[in-house]
């Protein structure tokens, strides 16, 4: 009921409860008592079979009307069975002592028997009366006469919904003292073939005659063999439990097996998530974030302190290094991502639910898509934790630092040196000897070298580093992919896992129920 309740139409669910609320009702006045009700129509002779399994005139009998309006039991033992007829609802008791045996020499104590009113009454509250024992009781004698024997009100009101109560029916066919010898086989053949259609196993059929006394004491001997057993509280609630469970079976749609979800779907459906978690935006951050880094170590240095005006793009996220918030600062997901996300979700539960009957389907695309704005805060925590940057600077970075350093020394010596050269000839002024290299004045080398050089250095470390960036966002993809994969993990696939198990574990359980 746990796992149906919820999954499952309420009806059968509730009614399950019902079962089970009776099952403890009844099991908690134990199995010392067997309550043994006799059942049939109006003028089947049940009152006067009463009496004579009972050895007294107790219950008023007539053929022309319902005479038992209300039940009666009647009880043999030293016991108290007082809180058990309290619990049955019967104020009517015949109390007839312990000690008691059949005239076979059966021991009667431990049984209640009740007297039901009529099945077919012309009173409503008689019928409702019946109706509510037949479910309480523990052995059910059906007095049937020659001529309802076949009512359909018996069979399709009583018999065929308790098909699974075999164990705990006799049928009694009394009044067979106005039968001859072949029309008593005829009926009884008859009877059998009607019991079969019902659903019904092997149950045993006496023939009795109230009047006369046939068949009296065979009754009364299965009965008290019954009670002798204590079984038949245990037995009948047995037979409940797999009514309902067999009634839980048809609307669990426990045909067919599940799909499980493939790599492939896995796949998109963390990458969905991650479109959804802005990994994209992430991945295009960090590596903006490593080029400025590298460029601001590597490029012209007469430029490069440009780049420190300009925020870091992960600061912009709230994913700067060494943060301690517990958030991001990324934008929420548009449009285009949650569809992509859905479209994602939907594949996910379309192949968990491949050829499975009603509700299953219902149940897992509820559990794989329901609310979406659950799975927000999850994969903005899951991006927050990320460790983005958890390897140091590259040593080509203090290389070319290096280099760039002796570059615009070279170019600042070089032209500090021509500028100097220059104020000597405006002076008209002895100019001092300059060095040349092959031909070439050292000054205009040092600068033209300085500037020169430094710009080609500063080129090749934009690619160096656009080459770097690619690798580190690879690298910072793979870190986020496993944040985002723990959150499909405990959100969708750890979810449509314990539904799918739910599933096996009711149809189990409902197999044991039944007697599988």
């Amino acid at each position: 009921m746990d796992l149906a309740r919820g999954r499952l139409p309420e009806e059968p669910v509730e009614a399950a409860g019902e079962l089970v609320g009776r099952a403890r009702g009844r099991l908690g006045h134990g199995t010392a008592w067997t309550v043994v009700a006799l059942a049939g129509a109006t003028g089947s002779g049940k009152s006067s079979l009463f009496n004579a399994l009972a050895g007294e005139e107790l219950s008023p009998a007539s053929v022309r009307r319902p005479t038992t309006g209300t039940a009666h039991a009647c009880v043999w033992g030293e016991d108290s069975a007082e809180g058990l007829l309290d619990w049955l609802g019967v104020a009517r008791v015949h109390r007839m002592g312990g000690g008691k045996t059949s005239p076979a020499g059966d021991s009667l104590d431990g049984l209640v028997l009740l007297d039901l009113p009529d099945h077919d009454s012309i009173r409503l509250e008689h019928r409702l009366e019946m109706s509510r024992l037949v479910e309480l009781v523990d052995l059910m004698v059906w007095v049937l006469d020659p001529e309802k024997y076949a009512d359909a009100a018996l069979h399709d009101g009583f018999l065929r919904p308790l098909a699974a109560h075999s164990d705990v029916m006799v049928f009694a066919l009394n009044q067979i003292d106005r039968l001859s010898e072949l029309e008593l086989m005829a009926c009884l053949r008859d009877l059998e073939v009607l019991l079969k259609d019902d659903g019904l196993g092997p149950v045993p059929i006496v023939a009795t005659s109230a009047v006369k006394g046939t068949g009296v004491d065979e009754l009364r001997g299965r009965i008290t063999a019954r009670v002798a057993e204590k079984r038949a509280a245990v037995q009948r609630i047995e037979a409940d439990l797999a009514r309902a469970a067999g009634a839980l079976a048809q609307v669990a749609g426990l045909d067919g097996k599940a799909s499980s979800v493939g790599a492939k779907t896995q796949k998109r459906l963390v990458r969905g998530l991650g479109e959804a978690a802005g990994v994209p935006i992430i991945t295009d951050a960090v590596a903006a974030g490593y080029r400025r880094d590298a460029l601001g170590r590597v490029g012209w240095p007469v430029t490069r302190w440009l780049a420190g005006f300009r925020a870091h793009p992960l600061r912009r996220l709230g994913l700067q290094p060494g943060r301690t918030e517990g958030a991001t600062s990324l934008p929420r997901p548009g449009r285009t991502q949650m569809a992509t996300l859905q479209h994602a979700l939907r594949e996910v539960a379309e192949e968990a639910s491949a050829g499975l009957p009603a509700p299953w389907p219902a149940r897992i695309r509820g559990v794989v898509l329901g609310d979406t704005e659950r799975l927000t805060d999850p994969l903005d925590q899951a991006i927050a934790a990320a460790e983005l940057r958890t390897e140091g600077d590259p040593g080509w970075w203090g290389l070319f630092g290096l280099l760039q350093t002796v570059l615009l020394i070279a170019a600042v010596g070089g032209l500090v040196w021509l500028a100097v050269l220059f104020g000597f000839s405006y002076l008209r002024l002895p100019e001092p000897p300059t060095p040349e290299w092959r031909g070439f004045p050292i000054p205009t080398l040092m600068a033209l070298g300085g500037v020169v050089g430094g710009t080609v250095l500063g080129l090749v470390g934009r690619g160096l580093a656009r080459i770097g960036a690619g690798r580190r966002a690879a690298r910072a993809e793979k870190v986020l992919t496993e944040g985002i994969q723990d959150v499909a993990e405990t959100y969708i696939l750890q979810p449509l896992t314990a539904e799918l198990s739910s599933r096996m574990v009711l149809a189990e359980s409902l197999r044991v129920v039944r007697g599988g």
